[in-house]
């Protein structure tokens, strides 16, 4: 897949493992829960293998405790492996099949892999259970922008920014959208927009006008 212009988180183990099996139901959920709790510890310092771990903990005492999949999944995502975040956030929805979020984050990582099918049955999916789902519809449209839906791409921006019309990405996205479409004044204006929204998108603008203007 070719680069998008738009804008888009053991040693203890092992010794462990063989008392969980003589622990009582509600103490191993209270002790999944402690390593689920040092596992989100770690992801927030950015040590996401220890994270990991931990997580790793969480699940040998509650095999099926959908937090710990979901939060290693996140671990996996900052750490650049995204088939093992799409695999914790597909294990994820068998244990809670309506999570939004992770329908969302699954989405986003078949985007990521060029998965364009799976990405936009997450997005479908996460946007039926919330129809407020901005990032959805921004994600939804930069898909569809992708496989060359222009007016579905257009018409999700135009949703993003009906429902929250302090979005920056969708505005920008919006406006590179126009851009490709010859419709500069509009273009430049959206990225006016995002701009004092979020100053720091300048930047990433600049580069993403360059790139199309090349083409």
């Amino acid at each position: 897949m070719g680069k998008s212009v738009f804008f888009a988180t053991l040693s203890l183990a092992l010794s462990l493992a063989g008392s969980v099996g003589y622990l009582a139901a509600e103490t191993r959920e209270e002790t999944a829960t402690s390593y689920l709790d040092l596992g989100d510890k770690f992801a927030h310092h950015g040590d996401f293998n220890r994270a990991i771990g931990a997580y790793n903990i969480a699940l040998q005492f509650v095999p099926d405790f959908a937090p710990a999949y979901f939060n290693r999944g996140l671990a996996y995502e900052a750490r650049g492996e995204f088939s093992k975040a799409i695999a914790d956030y597909t294990r994820t929805l068998d244990i809670v099949p309506g999570l939004t979020t992770a329908f969302y984050n699954r989405g986003s990582l078949r985007f990521r892999e060029g998965d364009m099918d799976g990405a936009l049955a997450d997005f479908d999916q996460a946007l039926e259970n919330d129809p407020r789902y901005v990032m959805a519809y921004n994600n939804r449209g930069i898909t569809k922008a992708s496989i060359g839906d222009i007016d579905g791409a257009m018409a999700d921006f135009n949703e993003a920014i009906r429902i929250n019309s302090r979005h920056p990405e969708a505005y920008v996205n919006r406006g590179l959208l126009r851009l490709q479409q010859g419709r500069k004044v509009e273009a430049e204006r959206d990225f006016a927009r995002s701009i004092t929204l979020r100053p720091s998108l300048r930047g990433f603008i600049d580069s993403r006008v360059s790139q199309i203007s090349q083409r």
